[in-house]
């Protein structure tokens, strides 16, 4: 019975966050869910010219500075981060992690892409146009949320030097993530696009909108890249199953 309590409870706090039609949005997503797999991810993007000011000056300090592989392992250890064998592997490969601090206290953390071949979910690879970064996995420690840090962070990575070619940032957010797409509206995040995944978990087609295709975003073969080859197809329609 508590997974059910469990939901009911989350249903209710979504319905008293973010209103009636999100709420409704939420509902009719779990109950297709309980039918087949579906998950729409919709792709955002953060001009460096359309970058918001912060909502309001910090009470605090704020400061940044790029982890390093002992970082990450200890924040590994401590287990309250979030850090996986995952995230240090993809570090190996080349992404960078922006730690954030509120008064020299270690307070969250996001990471880049900028190889233009992320692994947005398991198995699920897509290719990023030159012009942007790929940004994900955001974090912040529950005590420091709500003082604009997401936004401070977005700020300090188009500033950075060593990424002044880039446009701006290119991230992902599921269309039940309400908090996330809140933090992303406030740095200046717009949606360009959406990806569509119906069929089961681990085996799912794959629907993507015209915007996308425009802008070259598309989908890679995630073993071919693993293999050395590129291996990339983008789908005009739904191409079998993964």
């Amino acid at each position: 019975m508590k997974p059910i309590f469990d939901r009911l409870r989350h249903s209710r706090s979504v319905l008293n966050q973010f209103g009636f039609a999100k709420w409704f949005y939420h509902l009719s997503h779990r109950l297709l869910n309980t039918l087949f797999y579906f998950e729409r991810l919709d792709i955002i993007v953060l001009p460096r010219d359309e970058l918001k000011p912060l909502s309001r000056a910090p009470k605090a300090v704020l400061s940044t500075r790029w982890a390093d592989r002992s970082d990450l392992e200890r924040m590994q250890q401590a287990g309250t981060w979030q850090i996986d064998a995952t995230l240090l592997g993809n570090f190996e490969q080349g992404d960078a992690c922006l730690l954030s601090f509120v008064d020299g206290q270690l307070a969250g953390y996001t990471w880049i892409h900028s190889l233009g071949n992320p692994e947005i979910m398991p198995g699920l690879v897509i290719s990023v146009p030159d012009q942007y970064l790929y940004n994900f996995a955001a974090f912040t420690l529950p005590k420091f949320r709500g003082q604009g840090l997401q936004s401070y962070r977005h700020r300090v990575l188009i500033a950075d030097d060593q990424w002044r070619g880039k446009q701006g940032l290119l991230a992902f957010v599921r269309s039940t993530n309400f908090s996330s797409q809140r933090g992303q509206d406030k740095s200046g995040y717009r949606r360009i696009g959406s990806l569509w995944l119906l069929g089961a978990k681990n085996k799912y087609w794959i629907f993507a909108s015209a915007e996308l295709k425009r802008r070259g975003i598309r989908r890679i073969d995630a073993q071919k890249l693993r293999n050395g080859s590129d291996g990339s197809w983008y789908p005009d329609k739904a191409q079998g199953l993964k």
